[in-house]
């Protein structure tokens, strides 16, 4: 079995059921954010669109065993996920620039690589702790920006997340801001 992931052994022991648990901890726990901008609606319950977009981002992360955080795209041994990000909640156009990037070797750690570690968790190793979402932010056109803190030593991950057919997904993801901001730039940000 090919190992496409960038985690060590002990992230490959069990199931998915963390995520679960971490999600409805995560949507019950957390203040309602607001909004800077005039063109967003703040989200005031942990029912609706927004929260459904929230939710949808934060299965880009799971959870083999307690205490460990990968990216949807990873493979393990003990998981049947599918190949080339197909089970992250990613439009189409994401998901190809993404494999297009994976396979330049643009997230690579070693020599001739960019980013140094996972786009998604934006380490080699995982994740110890819970992702967090800072802001989940009803913009007006009926998208969803959802503001992620992956550990607090790299910058946020930003989903913009649409509703398209009853599923919410990523029509876009950002690192920092600027022009290279999105991953659909010429040289994302990691």
């Amino acid at each position: 079995m090919k190992i496409l992931s960038v985690c060590c052994f002990r992230h490959w022991r069990h199931g998915l059921g963390q995520l679960r648990s971490a999600m409805a901890a995560t949507s019950v726990s957390s203040p309602a954010p607001t909004s800077t901008t005039s063109s967003a609606t703040p989200a005031t319950s942990a029912t609706g669109p927004v929260a459904d977009a929230r939710a949808a981002a934060l299965t880009m992360f799971f959870s083999p065993t307690p205490g460990d955080w990968l990216p949807c795209s990873a493979q393990t041994p003990t998981t049947n996920r599918a190949k080339m990000f197909g089970d992250c909640p990613f439009s189409a156009a994401v998901r190809a620039r993404l494999a297009d990037l994976a396979s330049r070797n643009y997230f690579y750690s070693g020599p001739g690589g960019h980013c140094g570690g996972d786009y998604i968790i934006g380490s080699v190793n995982g994740l110890s702790a819970v992702p967090e979402v800072l802001s989940a932010v009803g913009n007006s056109n009926g998208t969803v920006t959802v503001v992620i803190q992956r550990v607090p030593s790299v910058p946020n991950l930003t989903a913009f997340m649409t509703n398209g057919n009853g599923k919410w997904l990523a029509t876009d993801l950002a690192v920092g801001t600027g022009p290279s901001a999105s991953i659909l730039s010429a040289t994302p940000n990691c």
